[in-house]
């Protein structure tokens, strides 16, 4: 009976073609077979994958989660004297225990091994995730240890602090910025719930100014238009908007070079539509199916592009640029 060849045995060209054809939990468990497989899939790790690698934390806990045909989700928590790491799917749940090392260790070394192995060493999405702004001191601590995170998006849940949290993002990466910001204020404090939201040290800095796009949810604050003005595309969701913001907006979407949509959803509702068609003029088209709508188009000064402003009479604004080919038939188009 003729001996078996064993995968560390085949031609390096061979085991580079399977290896390609594993999902990430199997490159893992390969490369614990023995020290030359390990060694091997080290040094050429396959560039065919293409997981979403995807990262939170929260008060003194990390986790990594990533797209396989599993989707593997890995987290790392201290304990007395070492840490836990889990990782777990729909079909399983491990965990094992690291003596005398840190959380912060071990995930940045397991980080290490994933992103050797993904198409781009850029984090597809990193999460602040903290209740009431609880636990930041911790958070501001592991971003410490990391240093620089490179990734395309990133998203701030209940953060009193991006100010300072924003500094460890690596600015000519990140693309998108969501924020959810929610304040809920005491019975006795009722009278600043509608509290201005005050970006002024945030605006200042490299990682707010390079970003494309922008998703901030701000239900329980009034914000200012002027912050948002230099990104691409932009949402957001507030407790109120201003004519004035609405008239403002209009006219930097003619002169700026980069806004190409900007959605606001205001929760208070919108109840200045005299002052609206006195600003914008009548619109261009109107739609009554049990829920009001007005459509504006505006010409951009030697532009190609024209604005649509869309307006449903409630709580939603969305301006964008559209081709003039693609105006309806009919149809005014305001200068």
């Amino acid at each position: 009976m003729p001996s078996q060849t064993l995968l560390v045995d085949f031609p390096a060209v061979v085991k580079s073609k399977v290896i390609e054809k594993l999902d990430f939990l199997s490159i893992l468990k390969l490369r614990k077979v023995c020290y030359n497989l390990r060694q091997f899939i080290d040094e050429n790790p396959p560039k065919s994958q293409c997981w979403n690698v995807r990262v939170s934390t929260f008060s003194e806990i990390i986790s990594i989660k990533f797209e396989s045909p599993n989707n593997m989700k890995i987290s790392f928590k201290p304990i007395e004297n070492g840490c836990v790491m889990s990782w777990s799917n729909d079909d399983i749940f491990k965990s094992e225990e690291f003596h005398d090392e840190s959380y912060i260790d071990v995930y940045l070394r397991e980080l290490g091994i994933i992103m050797k192995h993904k198409r781009r060493p850029v984090l597809d999405y990193f999460s602040i995730e903290l209740f009431n702004g609880e636990g930041s001191k911790e958070v501001l601590k592991e971003l410490t240890r990391i240093g620089c995170v490179s990734t395309d998006e990133l998203t701030f849940v209940g953060c009193t602090q991006i100010a300072k949290f924003l500094p460890f993002f690596d600015s000519n990466n990140l693309i998108k910025i969501r924020i959810k910001c929610h304040f809920v204020p005491a019975l006795e404090d009722q009278e600043h719930a509608m509290r201005i939201l005050n970006l002024q040290e945030i605006r200042q800095l490299e990682q707010w100014k390079n970003s494309k796009h922008v998703t901030f949810e701000a239900v329980d604050f009034c914000v200012q238009i002027q912050d948002f003005l230099h990104f691409e595309q932009v949402r957001i969701n507030c407790k109120m908007i201003s004519i004035q913001d609405i008239v403002l907006l209009k006219e930097c979407f003619r002169t700026s070079s980069t806004l190409s949509s900007f959605v606001i959803r205001v929760y208070d509702g919108f109840n200045e539509i005299e002052q609206l068609h006195a600003s914008l003029g009548f619109p261009s088209l109107q739609v009554d199916l049990g829920n009001p709508e007005e459509i504006w188009f505006s010409r951009i000064p030697n532009n190609e592009d024209v604005l649509r402003v869309f307006c449903n009479m409630e709580d939603l604004f969305y301006f964008c640029r559209i081709k003039i080919q693609d105006v309806p038939k009919g149809a005014v188009i305001s200068d």
